[in-house]
Order: structure tokens, then C-alpha cells, then sequence
């Protein structure tokens, strides 16, 4: 992990989406597929919920039943949202593989 830079673009990075605040333990890190976020982030939230996912959900058919109950929790957006962040880390994946 990365240590906490001080420029004003890191600190907007840093900040909590939820509270908006920016909390003593805030960093940035580096994502598997090369993004630097901050780790109160949405997108790191993204990022790992999704890589759960793909972990925890092995068929088509259960990741399927995830997304819909995300849907019908958190909206289309969060569904799609979620989905499209599974697809970015499933491609970052098989590009390693060659």
C-alpha cells in the first residue's frame, strides 16, 4: 500500500463517499487491474464486492441471483454498476492468464 500523498487531488480521492470526511485512516492503494483509489472509495468498495462475488458465486447462475437481489435492494444502477466492475476484473484476469 501506498503511502498518503498531499496534493489536493489525493485528498478528493481520499474522501469518504458516506460521510464525507476524510478519516485518519485513509489511503490510497493500488487495485489489482492498476487503478489508485482511495480505501474509503466507492470504487474500492466496487472492486471488492465484485472480486467477492466472482470468488464466493462460481456459476452463471448464482452470480445471476446475486446481481438481481442487489437490484432489487440498490436499484438497476447499482445492478449494472456491479455487473460492469465483475466484467472489468473477470477481462483483467484473462489478459494475466496469456
Amino acid at each position: 500500500m501506498d503511502a498518503l500523498d498531499s496534493s489536493s487531488e489525493s485528498d478528493e480521492a481520499l474522501r469518504c463517499r458516506g460521510c464525507g470526511g476524510i478519516h485518519a485512516g485513509a489511503r490510497l492503494v493500488n487495485l489489482p487491474d492498476g487503478r489508485r483509489v482511495g480505501n474509503y472509495s466507492e470504487e474500492h468498495r466496487m472492486y471488492y464486492e465484485a472480486a467477492w462475488v466472482l470468488k464466493r458465486y462460481r456459476t452463471k447462475k448464482t452470480r445471476m441471483a446475486y446481481l438481481d437481489a442487489v437490484e432489487e435492494k440498490r436499484g438497476l444502477a447499482a445492478r449494472l454498476a456491479l455487473r460492469q466492475e465483475m466484467m472489468r476484473i473477470w477481462e483483467h484476469k484473462q489478459t494475466q492468464r496469456k
